[in-house]
């Protein structure tokens, strides 16, 4: 076995003991919470309802559908945004675990 070969098991070998030095894992944080929509629907006034309800109800139920649609490319924003932060911590860790791996072959050689 080539001494720095040697070196790096007698390392890992005795790494549990030493002192520790690198990051204690994280412990996964509650998510946040996710705010409900405040859109309100509107009550259907009948059909008995007179012509200027019924504009009325029309007038506020297209209020409704906005205020959802908003709600909705909110939340997606939100997953999008969350979805790419994870995405890059993923990138992060597989070159960093790569070039760990790399490390460790070469001082096999």
């Amino acid at each position: 076995m080539k001494p720095a070969a040697a070196c790096l098991a007698a390392l890992l070998v005795t790494a549990p003991l030493a002192p520790a030095h690198a990051q204690a894992p994280a412990t996964p944080a509650a998510p946040p919470p996710v705010p409900s929509h405040s859109c309100v629907k509107p009550e259907f006034p009948g059909r008995v309802a007179s012509e200027s309800m019924l504009r009325r109800w029309q007038t506020d139920f297209r209020a409704y559908v906005d205020c959802m649609k908003a709600y909705i490319a909110e939340r997606k924003a939100s997953i999008d945004a969350q979805a790419a932060k994870a995405k890059a911590a993923v990138d992060e860790i597989n070159a960093n675990v790569a070039e760990y791996n790399e490390t460790v072959k070469s001082l096999g050689d």
